[in-house]
């Protein structure tokens, strides 16, 4: 009976078995997301935060927003839509279901059970059926140009249809990396166990916007040791019979030293954070470390049997520039190319090892992974309408997308759409994508039967994070000190709204002698999901 299932959905599937006898749709299926988040929320997609991209017909666990207060938000809404292409199919199951996070909303309604969204026994038509109205959606709303999208099948679920599905998810996933630095050159790291891909970080200034890509931002995961061979465990074996002349033991590589708290922290960041001039011309690594150290007058320790053992050359010379950078930013380029990074030590010192054995420590324990420091150069200011700028946000990000397997059509819907909010912004942004690990770790779509291709694809747009904005953060926090009772109301409310960006400035206000400001520092710390010290 089983078998006799089997072949009557490939007939209706219109589909041929596989080299390994098993049904497959002949269909094609691409999934594009949009995530957004800010680190002063501690999941992506933040119900409270963000816009509902979908229309107000659709049921959503998002709070409604004020009319008055939509103009405040962010302009991108995050959303995933699912689009199939390819011949006609009857009876396949779509299963969406929630690893890390919360379903919000989805379109066209579906069977909900429990963190999961069912369209099962659906059917792929090349036409809208005759026999049902369309449900209603807004002409005005930009989801009605994907119902007129016509290469796209038709997905008939129950009473309901439409040339897609789409859905709304808060996801338990933080801000996956760190931005320092700016407004020439930015120094960013990986702070997960899954690499980043197709970086680019978008600023607007007064003459123009600002724009650099990077291909990939490596994670700091360490490499899992290989099992012995049979041969090797046989040779093994071997030499206990032979009792061969006894070898030196190898001493083990010392413990990484215990981690500083939270105040030694803020020491060695404000530290880092003070510009210096290194200038030097093929100078080995080793000694440009001790000039960048010099300067910023911060002492520093090297992790030599693991650098041995990793074979890392700290005599590999390299060129410094003198222009004044903040020393954080020398020192990543001295690092990041070999893969290190360093610990901020209790005594206050770094520690510097390589990203792998820090991110395996890490592992072990728990807590945020620390990526190699990578740096990226920005752009000469472009006007938006300038081809080349374009070029270098357009049509680049069109090339990159079409390297993550969408279609040129579906690229270029989404360009037409979502171009303008993420090509002019009005702030600094960062957007990456995700890896197909990170998407299926949070959230997983099967389909079935299996269709001839699934693609799966998230663009993150990461916004709040703008360096420069710790500068006027200070001048805010001093404010929270001022005689008048309006002035400090008005810094904190500032300070708040501005999120994670003032999070550093106010561990610093931690350590002020104004009871005022520190009093409130602690507040809009709490407030902002960091713990006080």
């Amino acid at each position: 009976m089983r078998v006799i299932a089997v072949v009557l959905l490939i007939s209706l599937c219109g589909s041929a078995q596989g080299a390994n006898d098993k049904a497959q749709s002949p269909i094609d299926v691409y999934e594009w997301s949009l995530w957004v988040g800010n680190p002063a929320q501690p999941s992506l997609n933040a119900a409270r935060v963000y816009k509902n991209a979908l229309p107000s017909v659709v049921g959503t666990s998002r709070p409604k927003i004020e009319e008055k207060d939509v103009a405040g938000r962010f302009p991108i809404a995050p959303l995933s839509v699912v689009q199939f292409f390819g011949e006609p199919c009857r009876d396949i199951d779509i299963d969406v279901r929630m690893k890390k996070g919360t379903l919000l909303a989805h379109w066209p309604p579906s069977t909900e059970r429990g963190g999961r969204l069912q369209w099962f026994g659906s059917d792929l038509l090349a036409e809208p059926p005759a026999d049902i109205p369309p449900s209603y959606l807004p002409e005005t709303h930009w989801l009605h140009k994907l119902r007129t999208f016509q290469p796209a099948l038709v997905l008939k679920h129950e009473s309901h249809f439409d040339r897609f599905l789409a859905y709304d998810t808060e996801l338990a996933l933080p801000v996956p990396l760190r931005i320092r630095g700016g407004p020439d050159e930015y120094t960013l790291q990986n702070l997960t166990g899954h690499r980043l891909r197709d970086l680019a970080i978008i600023t607007p200034t007064g003459a123009g916007f600002r724009v650099g890509w990077l291909d990939e931002l490596p994670t700091a995961s360490a490499e899992k040791p290989t099992e012995p061979t049979p041969k090797k465990t046989a040779a093994k074996l071997e030499s206990v019979f032979d009792e061969p002349e006894s070898k030196p033991k190898e001493e083990p590589i010392p413990s990484l030293p215990p981690e500083g708290d939270a105040n030694v922290k803020a020491r060695v960041d404000q530290l880092l954070n003070r510009p210096i001039t290194v200038a030097v011309e093929q100078a080995p690594r080793r000694e440009v470390i001790d000039l960048i150290m010099g300067e910023a007058r911060l002492r520093y320790e090297l992790d030599d049997r693991t650098l041995a053992k990793a074979e890392v050359n700290l005599g590999q010379p390299m060129s410094a520039k003198a222009a004044e950078t903040a020393a954080r930013d020398v020192l990543a380029d001295v690092l990041g190319e070999l893969g290190l990074s360093y610990r901020v030590t209790s005594e206050g010192k770094l520690f510097i090892t390589t990203a792998a054995r820090l991110a395996d420590e890490v592992g072990k324990k728990g807590g945020v992974i620390e990526g190699p420091p990578v740096k990226l150069l920005m752009s000469q200011p472009l006007k938006a309408a300038d081809p080349s700028y374009r070029e270098e946000t357009r049509a680049t990000l069109a090339r990159r997308l079409a390297g993550q397997g969408l279609r040129e059509d579906v690229v270029r819907f989404i360009l037409s759409e979502f171009g303008p909010s993420l090509f002019e912004p009005t702030e600094l942004i960062i957007l990456v994508h995700m890896s197909r690990e990170s998407i299926d770790e949070a959230v997983l779509l099967d389909v079935f039967p299996p269709p001839r291709k699934l693609v799966r694809t998230a663009l993150l747009v990461v916004h709040g994070v703008d360096p420069r904005l710790q500068d006027h953060a200070r001048t805010l926090v001093q404010e929270l000190g001022a005689e008048s009772s309006k002035a400090r109301d008005a810094a904190e409310a500032k300070l708040q709204t501005m999120g994670a960006a003032a999070v550093p400035v106010l561990e610093e206000a931690l350590s002020e002698k104004d009871v005022e400001i520190v009093f409130r520092a602690e507040r809009l710390l709490l407030r902002l999901n960091r713990a006080v010290p």
